[in-house]
């Protein structure tokens, strides 16, 4: 290849010469969508170290919130910076717009998603602030829900005390849509919980049974109207049946030669650890009393 052509090459490639012509075909449009494209990415990279080395974020999710905002400020100024060097060709405008539409959308699917999540949240089938969820094996209280994001207060991971760990979780809108979520409504705010108890082989399991059966009836009946009525809020959205509501005690015998009872109620879920206070206390004190009745110790 002579000296000419390399010259005539590089001139056809060189962006200012690009720039500065006014019939660009498809392919020198494409090149030079590529140009601003890398100039406009290598300005984005020295801005932002600029900006850290200035004045550093104070946390991650600080940094995280800076970088977001900055990579959608440039996006909305470049495109804007581009629109009368791109579209010099009106012919040119459906493929240009086709193709800077697909990558905007592409960069922003976070945001996207976000929206769409938010839209789930507000829905008849979403939550609202005041509910209690569990999503990516965490649990909390719905706080505050924005646009893009939900904030939980979180609860204890053990499952027997459901206390808040008074600690702030943020999560984005998207993982409604990508993750399964399980939602305790205000309206339906009360669960299913379990009391066991294990007892030696020899004790009077009828005695015990019995006691444990009158403490869960004085203390843990919920009122039957009030179960209806948040049965017949929630079948407005939900197909709900609970069938037997009242509390009852299983009895069972298992392979360790133990016997097991299992004290099943209804809890609001906010009571779910005094409840379990209050049937310890109860059965601690009444037990007590009871000579043929001995708890297991593992």
């Amino acid at each position: 290849m002579g000296g000419g052509s390399l010259k005539e090459f590089y001139l056809d490639l060189n962006p200012l010469t690009l720039l500065r012509s006014s019939n660009r075909d498809v392919a020198e449009t494409m090149i030079l969508f590529a140009y601003l494209v890398v100039f406009a990415i290598f300005s984005y990279k020295i801005t932002m170290i600029l900006v850290e080395r200035i004045k550093p974020a104070p946390d991650a999710v600080h940094e995280y919130n800076r970088r977001k905002v900055a990579r959608m400020g440039f996006l909305l100024v470049f495109g804007i910076a581009y629109l009368p060097l791109i579209f010099s060709s009106l012919s040119l405008l459906p493929t240009v717009l086709g193709l800077a539409g697909a990558g905007i959308v592409i960069s922003l699917k976070e945001v996207w998603l976000n929206m769409v999540g938010w839209f789930m949240i507000m829905g008849a089938n979403g939550f609202k602030v005041g509910d209690r969820i569990e999503i990516d094996n965490i649990k909390g209280d719905v706080v505050n829900i924005g646009f893009f994001k939900f904030t939980l207060l979180e609860i204890a991971a053990d499952p027997r005390f459901e206390q808040s760990t008074n600690r702030l979780i943020h999560f984005p809108n998207y993982n409604i849509v990508l993750n399964r979520f399980f939602i305790v409504s205000e309206t339906m705010d009360f669960v299913w919980d379990e009391f066991r108890i294990f007892l030696e082989l020899n004790s009077n399991w009828e005695k015990a049974e019995k006691i444990c059966s009158q403490i869960l009836h004085e203390e843990l009946v919920l009122a039957p109207e009030l179960v209806e009525s948040k049965i017949r809020e929630m079948s407005k959205n939900y197909l709900v049946r609970l069938g037997k509501t009242t509390p009852i005690v299983y009895t069972s015998l298992e392979p360790e030669g133990i016997i097991l009872m299992c004290l099943r109620y209804l809890t609001p879920i906010r009571s779910k650890r005094l409840n379990r206070i209050l049937i310890s206390k109860e059965i601690l004190t009444k037990f007590k009393n009871e000579n043929d009745i001995h708890i297991h110790t593992r």
